[in-house]
């Protein structure tokens, strides 16, 4: 057995690193979800929707983030899906 290896098992990962398998799914689950959002949106011209796109895959945990805080605007009425 190696210097320093002590009890570790191979087969369940240590706290910090589910952690980070954690965080690395929360981040995939946002930016798939921002982009699904973004594609069924109906509230920008397709000019803008590729724009916010562009800026989720830019900015893979910042852009969703600006997406959902700002990006998702209420449905102008008179448009399908607005009460």
């Amino acid at each position: 057995m190696p210097a320093g290896s002590g009890s570790v098992n191979p087969v369940f990962p240590a706290a910090w690193e589910a952690m980070v398998i954690v965080a690395g799914a929360l981040i995939a689950a946002l930016f798939i979800g921002a982009l699904i959002s973004i594609v069924r949106s109906r509230n920008h011209t397709p000019a803008g929707t590729a724009l916010w796109v562009l800026a989720v895959a830019a900015l893979p945990v910042l852009g969703p983030v600006l997406w959902f805080l700002t990006g998702r605007t209420p449905s102008r009425p008179g448009r399908p899906g607005s009460p």
